[in-house]
């Protein structure tokens, strides 16, 4: 797929649900999206299996572009003044 970057947060496991989820975020076009993954999988599955599962799910999602399976989040915005908007040092 052609994002730039993927990031799996805080994944746990559910035993209710039996498996893992996380908050995937999906860095794309300069913006960033997040989508809550879920895969099913024992408590002692392979990590590997886990993450791979999550990834899929959440690229699914955001390949499919329904607004409402995901969070988009907006650029951050720098909070330090560009130095020509500084007021001049006192000598």
């Amino acid at each position: 797929m052609g994002h730039e970057k993927l990031r799996i947060a805080d994944i746990r496991y559910n035993p209710e649900r039996e498996g893992f989820e996380a908050l995937v975020t999906i860095h794309d076009g300069g913006l960033s999206y997040r989508y809550p993954a879920y895969v099913a999988a024992p408590v002692h599955a392979d990590y590997r299996m886990v993450i791979r599962g999550l990834t899929e799910k959440a690229e699914a999602a955001h390949k499919s572009g329904k607004p409402g399976l995901r969070m988009h989040l907006r650029p951050l915005v720098s909070r330090v003044p560009a130095p020509q908007d500084m007021p001049p040092l006192a000598a």
